[in-house]
């Protein structure tokens, strides 16, 4: 059998170390501090590049559309969704929102510095309220839904921002346990009737009021 040449061995092996003490990607973080109320599309053009922005329809409450931007619109993984209060000229950001399989994370505020993402307990966007907070019932158009802070580290976004986090109980809780955390009503998060649904975020929305 023919040896692989010494030089093409070598050539491969340092390869294969370069692969290997490649640093692992730097997740992508939202921070309202980037943002403002007087942000356009372009900014997201400028950032993104253009063919990674698009227009598009996006869902809406109660069944609605509405119009907006996307960001990534063919990668779940770091897809954006971008709503305005001039859609037509996609000027005055309204709100910034990651749902669906995107891995951004959101910063919150504070000296910890730290991030909310997608798929995090009731427990961790509690532990990082650093309080108890309400939340609207499950089982209706806005269940799930954060509905007031309470004074805690989240009512604290810089930049006149507002987080605004959803929630979805755990598909395996059924039964009396699911419904005692459903309808259209508000729960403390540190009820045992909500923690027995098993909460986690399923979006996240930088808004900016209109």
């Amino acid at each position: 059998m023919r040896q692989m040449p010494f030089a093409l061995a070598a050539l491969i092996a340092a390869a294969e170390a370069a692969v290997a003490q490649a640093p692992a990607p730097q997740p992508q973080i939202l921070d309202c501090a980037d943002f403002s109320r007087k942000t356009e599309e372009a900014y997201f053009v400028k950032r993104f590049g253009r063919e990674n922005v698009v227009t598009a329809k996006l869902d809406g409450a109660e069944g609605e559309t509405i119009p907006g931007t996307v960001v990534y619109p063919k990668d779940p993984s770091r897809r954006l969704e971008i709503t305005w209060s001039d859609a037509k000229r996609r000027k005055g950001l309204t709100g910034i929102t990651v749902r669906g399989q995107s891995e951004w994370l959101v910063r919150t505020p504070g000296k910890a510095r730290e991030t909310l993402r997608l798929r995090d307990s009731l427990e961790a966007v509690q532990e990082a309220n650093e309080r108890p907070f309400q939340i609207s019932g499950f089982g209706w158009d806005y269940g799930g839904y954060a509905t007031g802070w309470k004074g805690g580290r989240l009512d604290a976004m810089p930049a006149g921002c507002g987080l605004s986090v959803r929630f979805n109980p755990d598909p395996t809780v059924r039964g009396k346990a699911a419904d005692r955390a459903s309808g259209e009503k508000d729960f403390s998060s540190a009820d045992p009737a909500m923690r027995a649904a098993k909460p986690f975020v399923s979006s996240l929305t930088l808004g900016w009021p209109e």
